[in-house]
């Protein structure tokens, strides 16, 4: 009885998040939630987990979803070894970003991320971290703007395409990072951009080389030939492939010796061949 009047008495997003949460950590801390959306205006509080510092999420929406992957499943849990340079393209609100410069505090780690609600969201939860470098932008193949296709979308899913009035979302290539960061290496490039990779995988010769970890979600079913030009993209080098959730990991990428620019056209490698599923979300 009591909760059908608390059921009916609460906002529904704010009850779906109430139940997410004492799912995950019990009845008391899930009351207290209630208290923590009623002072921050509707914006839930999580426990940081590993990273310590709690976060910030949009009650009812993906951002659980993401909550759970990436902080209490690990979905990113890859090691990198010692890296100095990690970039989080579609970082969403911050989680992933959290995530790598908690586990590798000495690491810089650049948060891109277009759509605005995720970016304000994202640079709230990553400000107890000096290694995170908010960008408001999409990853692209180059500088220019972007235009989101559609609001009406789960968090996670915004989508863009380029605008070529000279208006809208800024966007950046990888090439630009380096030159903007004034770093010559990215040990870590973690993309999940919604069928945008199929722009920037296209465009990689400049700077694929300088990248040594890949971890991506393709999404084949909104771009058609995502996989395809991940693979193309890597045609010369050497690598180790592998799936760790929706994501292809790439690890050891080197360029063949045969396949250097400065020794014009290359050979092909013993690479694996294209086996990366057709994650969407």
């Amino acid at each position: 009885m009591l909760k059908t009047v608390a059921k009916k008495s609460i906002r529904h997003d704010y009850w779906l998040f109430m139940s997410w949460y004492r799912e995950r950590f019990g009845v008391l801390p899930a009351v207290l939630s209630y208290i923590n959306l009623l002072r921050h205006n509707g914006i839930g509080v999580a426990p940081g987990r590993s990273a310590g510092h709690a976060v910030f999420l949009r009650p009812g929406t993906t951002d659980q979803n993401v909550y759970e992957q990436v902080l209490l499943e690990k979905e990113y849990d890859i090691d990198l070894g010692s890296p100095s340079f990690i970039v989080d393209a579609g970082a969403h609100i911050g989680l992933t970003s959290i995530f790598f410069a908690s586990k590798y505090p000495g690491a810089t780690v650049v948060a891109i991320e277009p759509e605005p609600s995720n970016y304000a969201l994202l640079v709230q939860n990553v400000r107890h971290y000096p290694n995170i470098k908010p960008v408001h932008a999409g990853l692209w193949s180059k500088r220019g703007h972007l235009r989101i296709q559609s609001q009406d979308v789960s968090t996670w899913s915004f989508r863009v395409s380029e605008d070529e009035s000279g208006h809208g979302i800024p966007s950046i290539g990888i090439h630009d990072i380096l030159e903007e960061f004034n770093v010559r290496q990215i040990d870590a490039l973690k993309i999940d951009i919604e069928g945008s990779e199929l722009a920037v995988l296209r465009n990689a010769e400049p700077w694929i080389d300088a990248v040594k970890t890949i971890v991506i979600e393709l999404h084949d079913r909104f771009q058609p030939g995502c996989s395809d030009a991940l693979h193309a993209s890597l045609r010369d080098h050497a690598y180790e492939e592998s799936m760790l959730g929706e994501n292809v990991v790439i690890t050891n990428l080197r360029r063949m010796a045969a396949a250097r620019p400065d020794h014009g056209a290359g050979a092909s490698v013993d690479a694996p061949s294209a086996g990366a599923s057709d994650a969407c979300r």
